[in-house]
């Protein structure tokens, strides 16, 4: 805050003082030091506005008027086409000032007002008023895109909870395989589509984000709503992912396969887990469709695959230059403490730490939300047989979906549920 002086920069503001001006400036002399940040002053700021602390006064503002006459008592004049506004105003009720020098003090409320001096209109009104400045942003010439997109573009596919086995109000295995089939079409159709519109990716990658099988260990339930046996299970789901990645396989140079822990694929006794965080039928499928594809390096050589290290059960992919995190989603206890868990990532340098995307399943529905900085969110739909015991427990009814989205040099575009 500069003090109210005759400077270079103040000399084209400041007019003569008339005599009650002289006076006035006479008894504000008399006022003690102003509290700290208050004192009387001027302070300029980038485009020619200047930030005005008046003195002190024993009535509040009342409108612009008296705004504009309070700065002008100051000795300052309002340049043209600018106008007065008030930007704080406070009440200070135990201000103590002499009224004349010589005087003892005296303790009377005051009112200490600040105000800027600014252009009555913002500087973009100059380029004519709103209807023209609308109209002419609305009919610039869009500028014609590159006929040549070099940067890579990649595909993801996020394949979660089918829970192969599961008998549910959408019925049993044969109907989740009809699903999976259909929505296997679905897909074909979608990187066409892609194609078409001039974003197709180069690469694609297959996100397996847990709950392959239902199980028998979980609840007592499972034993008896099944409608395959576990080995059963294993077989349909190793089945189903080969076909998924034989049709990536065939349409991109490079495919990358990814899964991660979770709880239905857990390998356990009773409720218990038995073995390390791996000990896991996706991964134990995952590892054994890896073998196969090694045995053809022909077909397969540019499919690669990534599982979580033994002690842990998420995983992390540089996709198209973004940070693509993989977890289930059965490490927190609502849909809603997902934020929570993976910033709590972070403390511990999990795999999922620095991510941009975090992908999850388990909760059987959809959810995308940005958290923190630019992050996103993606809790994926489910595909299996439903939800019964959640909808009667909640009434919600999940519906089923293959869910996709593109990441590339802008970021991530394209997301459906097919």
């Amino acid at each position: 805050m500069l003090p109210l002086t005759l400077t270079s920069d103040l000399q084209a503001l400041l007019e003569p003082a008339s005599h009650g001006q002289r006076q006035a400036a006479q008894v504000q002399r008399a006022y003690p030091a102003a509290p700290r940040g208050w004192e009387t002053g001027v302070r300029y700021e980038a485009g020619g506005t200047m930030v005005v602390t008046a003195p002190p006064a024993d009535q509040p503002p009342a409108g612009e008027a008296d705004w504009r006459a309070r700065v002008e008592e100051m000795g300052l004049a309002v340049p043209d086409g600018f106008r007065v506004r008030l930007v704080e105003a406070k009440h200070d009720p135990a201000a103590w000032h002499r009224d004349v020098q010589g005087e003892d003090a005296v303790t009377r409320a005051v009112w200490r007002c600040r105000y800027v001096i600014e252009p009555a209109q913002p500087a973009w009104m100059s380029l004519g008023d709103v209807d023209a400045l609308v109209r002419d942003a609305m009919r610039r010439r869009r500028k014609p895109r590159a006929a040549v997109d070099t940067a890579e573009r990649a595909l993801v596919v996020v394949y979660a909870d089918a829970q192969a086995g599961k008998v549910g109000r959408d019925g049993g295995t044969p109907e989740l395989v009809a699903r999976i089939a259909e929505r296997f079409d679905r897909l074909d159709d979608h990187i066409r589509d892609l194609k078409t519109v001039g974003r197709a990716p180069s690469v694609a990658y297959w996100a397996d984000a847990g709950d392959c099988v239902e199980g028998f260990e979980n609840v007592a339930s499972q034993a008896f709503t099944n409608d395959l046996t576990l080995t059963e299970m294993v077989r349909v789901h190793r089945r189903v992912t080969f076909e998924g990645l034989d049709r990536l396989a065939g349409k991109f140079g490079r495919v990358v396969a990814a899964t991660c822990g979770s709880n239905h694929a857990r390998v356990r006794r009773g409720k218990d887990a038995v073995g390390p965080p791996v000990d896991d039928w996706g991964i134990e499928v995952m590892s054994q469709i890896a073998d196969a594809y090694a045995r053809n390096q022909d077909a397969y050589g540019h499919v690669s695959f990534v599982m979580p290290e033994r002690w842990r059960d998420t995983v992390s992919l540089d996709v198209a230059g973004r940070i693509v995190g993989l977890a289930h989603g059965h490490q927190y206890a609502r849909p809603e403490k997902a934020g929570d868990w993976w910033r709590g990532q972070t403390f511990g340098r999990q795999p999922v730490a620095d991510a941009d995307i975090l992908i999850t399943g388990h909760f059987h529905h959809f959810r995308a939300q940005q958290v923190g900085d630019g992050r996103l969110w993606i809790q994926a739909p489910t595909l299996d047989n439903g939800s019964d015991w959640h909808t009667v427990r909640s009434g919600e009814v999940s519906a089923s979906g293959l869910l996709v989205f593109s990441v590339g040099p802008d970021g991530w575009d394209d997301l459906r549920i097919l």
